[in-house]
């Protein structure tokens, strides 16, 4: 076998560190060790449980390199091929919870960070894993609050692809009423579960907008239950149904509602709230479940200037510059919240992220490592007199 290289080292450390959403200190605590080994100059965790690492090299733009720690559930590991926290190497590839979406970027932008030091830049490179991107995006939303780079750099699978965005994303709970009876008397009563079959086959029906670089918005109903749960010769007094809505970025939530409202004017919608709390207790914030669309701004000119660099890096690395969007939702929009770009680029497979063949090419790791490096030091050329730079933190 070859030796492992630094990134396969690293990627499989921190796969083998168990991060389900919530409880990532883990695998934090595996990538503040790498920081320190790799001369990060700073690298901390904040208050809700990110890890991040600092080279500061003069008064030039501020790139973040960012990833998430957190991973969905392994589940049953006797249906993995490889244990799914043993990062094991097999068939040119890491395997394991997390190798795909996302640690094995994480592992390739801090070896690339530590690279790109080594040859010098001017401004200042930040390596972030942020937590609970599975279930909300905590880390993500306090990082924005708090930190300030100009451009960024997410590492969401993509086969090594550019991506500018994605669909956002809303849970709706489509409550449906209707009147309990004795099943035995059923016209005594108004079955909800046929109010709710009315509901899909108009969702199934609806059309929805579509066009620009992102397919277009989908509704897909992902469960249905009925009330009283209980009562199998009960015909149920009310329905509910939730609808996984994809939007795309003129889609705005309110219309979404509007839209959905308008085939049952006497359903009542609710969008599912979440709260979510950092490990240690200290931050908890409640959110509605909407994840908003991102596109990368195409009048913004770090969004022309990044994708300039991409057009170069890449095939300095015999990799096509092949541009598209994710088809999944992401971190971007609340990273982006205080006028930062997001850019996308990963090693990982789109496909594999959330499966039980969770895994990534370990050839598609060292190009990523490459690619991160010079990415990196060609966004450090800047755009030019594109606007305000902002400030490497924000006060608080």
């Amino acid at each position: 076998m070859d030796p492992i290289s630094p990134t396969v080292d690293l990627a499989r450390a921190l796969i083998r560190a168990p991060s389900p959403s919530g409880s990532e200190a883990p695998a934090a605590e595996v990538l503040l060790s790498a920081f320190h080994r790799y001369g990060f100059d700073r690298a901390w965790t904040d208050e809700v449980g990110n890890a991040i690492g600092v080279f500061e090299r003069g008064d030039g733009p501020t790139v973040m390199l960012n990833g998430h720690i957190d991973t969905v559930p392994s589940g049953d590991p006797s249906l993995w091929p490889h244990a799914p926290l043993s990062g094991v190497v097999a068939d040119e590839r890491v395997w394991g919870r997390g190798a795909s979406d996302m640690k094995g970027s994480l592992a390739c932008m801090v070896v690339a960070a530590a690279q790109a030091a080594e040859r010098g830049f001017d401004g200042t490179l930040i390596v972030a894993g942020v937590v609970q991107e599975e279930v909300g995006g905590l880390g993500a939303r306090w990082l924005s609050e708090t930190l300030a780079p100009d451009v960024i750099v997410l590492g969401e699978p993509s086969k090594l692809a550019f991506k500018t965005g994605h669909r956002g994303r809303l849970e709706v709970d489509v409550h449906l009423p209707g009147t309990i009876a004795h099943a035995a008397k059923a016209e005594l009563g108004a079955n909800a579960l046929y109010r709710a079959a009315a509901f899909l086959s108009a969702l199934e029906r609806l059309d929805l907008p579509s066009g620009g670089p992102l397919v277009g918005s989908s509704a897909t109903p992902t469960r249905i239950r009925s009330f009283p749960e209980d009562g199998a010769n009960v015909v149920p007094g009310s329905a509910v149904v939730t609808v996984d809505y994809r939007n795309l970025p003129s889609d705005a939530p309110d219309e979404v509602l509007a839209r959905l409202q308008a085939l049952d004017p006497e359903a009542e919608l609710h969008v599912t709230e979440e709260r979510a709390v950092s490990e240690s207790g200290a931050v908890s914030r409640t959110f509605p479940r909407i994840n908003p669309a991102y596109l990368a701004p195409e009048d913004h000119a770090w969004t022309r200037f990044g994708r300039s660099v991409f057009e170069r890096v890449l095939p300095q690395h015999d990799l096509p510059f092949d541009e598209g969007t994710w088809w999944f939702a992401t971190d971007a929009p609340y990273l982006a919240a205080h006028g930062a770009v997001v850019l996308g680029f990963g090693p990982g497979e789109e496909e594999l992220a959330h499966t039980t063949r969770e895994s990534v090419r370990i050839d598609s790791l060292e190009a990523a490592t490459g690619v991160y490096r010079d990415v990196a030091l060609g966004l450090f050329d800047g755009p030019g007199d594109s606007g305000d730079r902002a400030a490497p933190e924000r006060s608080r």
